[in-house]
């Protein structure tokens, strides 16, 4: 499979659908709701969901691309062929866009082989108009606006004492609870130029790989969240980490078919200094918090 096709299919697919989604948005459409999410209590899928995924499935058949493609509506799944696998988050954004408000509306696509390697990622900023791109190699950003493209590299800041920017996604309380209870003690001694960031999902790894932000730490991800964003980060030289309770860690891998899975502890710095002072900072609270006491 060519790599210049696949690029041109990622390119064409943020450029089609932040055109789409703008058009949308400006006529007040795309909030109706469609379901439940699966293994989601706390989200919903609403029309503005379907103008990616059917940007996509247009663009495979113009590209005659086989491909398997994840979504998170499970029945909305692409299946098309197995040459490739993809996961795409085709609205990052549902939650705000439902409540009328114009902030952090995103796009996200990645492509894998059929060994499961990230060929490419592609993340548009819809407001904003612009695509990062993560393709046969590089990062990079492209500025819809001016036509200008220039390389992006992650942050090397690598103590938690630094002033970092650290993401979590903390606008409902599933996962602020869990965040605070472990972290609150960090955030409440950070840098005074340091910064909390109570966003993230698919985007996310895009200012990773940009070094807009510095860490991502997340209880409970759901690997939909994960899975159409993080190989941008991971070319960076991200660190992407599962993380146990013992402070032990694996990398990160997408495993198709599994994105309503949740991972219990999800770690994304941009360097392995961070990734290793937030484990440690998790370790001792989660000692302190949950073992049993003689």
């Amino acid at each position: 499979m060519s790599h210049q096709k696949i690029k041109d299919l990622l390119i064409d697919y943020l450029t089609e659908t932040t055109k789409e989604v703008r058009k949308e948005a400006a006529l007040g459409k795309g909030r109706e709701i469609l379901g439940e999410v699966i293994n989601r209590p706390e989200d919903i899928d609403i029309g503005i969901d379907k103008v990616g995924e059917e940007v996509l499935e247009k663009l495979l058949k113009k590209y005659k691309i086989a491909a398997t493609i994840f979504s998170e509506p499970e029945a909305r799944d692409i299946k098309n062929g197995d040459h490739l696998y993809g996961a795409i988050d085709p609205f990052d954004g549902s939650a705000l866009y439902l409540k009328g408000l114009e902030h952090n509306w995103y796009t996200a696509l990645s492509f894998y082989d059929k060994e499961r390697n990230p060929i490419a990622t592609g993340i548009a900023d819809i407001l904003n108009e612009k695509f990062y791109i993560m393709n046969n190699g590089s990062n990079y950003l492209f500025d819809v606006k001016n036509g200008e493209k220039k390389e992006i590299y992650p942050s090397r800041k690598k103590k938690i004492t630094d002033p970092i920017v650290l993401a979590s996604y903390l606008m409902k309380s599933i996962y602020s609870e869990k965040f605070l209870d472990i972290f609150g003690d960090l955030v409440k001694n950070m840098h005074p130029k340091g910064l909390l960031y109570p966003q993230g999902g698919s985007f996310i790894y895009a200012y990773l790989a940009a070094g807009l932000v510095d860490a991502y730490v997340m209880f409970d991800e759901p690997r939909s969240e994960i899975d159409a964003g993080f190989p941008i980060a991971k070319k960076a030289g991200c660190s992407v980490v599962c993380v146990n309770s013992d402070g032990s860690y694996k990398d990160y891998e997408f495993l198709p078919g599994r994105q309503h899975d949740k991972i219990d502890l999800f770690i994304a710095s941009a360097t392995p200094e961070l990734r290793d002072a937030l484990i440690k900072h998790y370790v001792k609270k989660y000692a302190e918090k949950y073992s049993f006491k003689s």
